[in-house]
């Protein structure tokens, strides 16, 4: 694997899913891995943020995941109030593999409610679930949500890609896209100051083992090969994308140098 120079970006981790959190916080610190430390449930933010809270790379996000609606949608309030608490909010979106109409409409009241709130604030991060849902999420957050929204993962068709650039999103991009021609296909189409890299871990593996952090450099050699460029140069864009996403500074998140 191809060495970078500059720090690195996993804007999409399960971080609480792994047996020894305490083990990837300490190689994210050594390693400078900036991480978005994913929840998928309001209860289990708590957890992540404590983990968290002592680092200078890894930030935690308060989510409650589409998947996880049908079970958890009790504790909506308990996400609404807690986005106080952080600018960094995920894993949250629609997931249309369901065909379960009443299921999806309790989706879209979960994320329709989180984007209005995420509005009142302006400043918040939100790292979003789109499975087969790609139009009905970029259509929820529009062209003027004053936040910034990054479409994890995304699997959409190139027409729902380009009206989430139109919407203003950002995209991450993880080594399981890179393997994918469709994905390759959709990475190409991303505009270079539009591209965040991520690992999705534990749901995407690397060399037959759960992916970590600083698993994105294969994100990262992958783009390269797509770009025609050195892996440097891709770490140093998705480092200034990363950090124009995190600024301006606010008094609740002082983003890491």
């Amino acid at each position: 694997m191809s060495q970078t120079p500059v720090k690195l970006v996993d804007a999409h981790f399960h971080l609480d899913l792994y047996k020894e959190p305490s083990a990837i916080l300490s190689e994210c610190e050594t390693r400078g891995v900036y991480t978005i430390a994913v929840t998928n449930a309001p209860s289990v933010f708590a957890h992540t943020q404590r983990l968290a809270g002592q680092t200078k790379h890894v930030r935690a996000a308060l989510g409650l995941h589409p998947e996880l609606v049908a079970s958890h949608f009790h504790e909506l309030p308990d996400l609404l109030r807690l986005m106080e608490q952080t600018r960094y909010i995920g894993e949250i979106g629609l997931d249309h593999v369901t065909s379960d109409m009443a299921l999806r409409q309790k989706q879209r009241e979960v994320f329709e409610a989180v984007l209005l709130r995420a509005a009142d604030f302006g400043d918040r991060i939100l790292t979003v679930h789109s499975r087969r849902a790609a139009s009905d999420v970029i259509a929820c957050v529009g062209n003027a949500f004053p936040g910034t929204v990054i479409l994890h993962w995304f699997s959409g068709s190139r027409r729902e890609l380009h009206a989430g650039l139109e919407a203003g999103c950002y995209f991450s991009v993880n080594p399981a896209m890179i393997k994918s021609k469709t994905g390759s296909a959709l990475i190409r189409e991303i505009p270079r100051n539009r591209l965040l890299t991520e690992t999705d871990g534990p749901f995407v593996e690397v060399d037959g083992r759960r992916a970590l952090p600083s698993d994105v450099r294969y994100a990262i050699d992958g783009i390269a090969k797509l770009w025609n460029v050195d892996p440097a140069e891709v770490a140093s864009t998705v480092l200034s994308n990363f950090r124009a996403v995190v600024e301006p500074r606010t008094a609740l998140e002082q983003p890491a140098e």
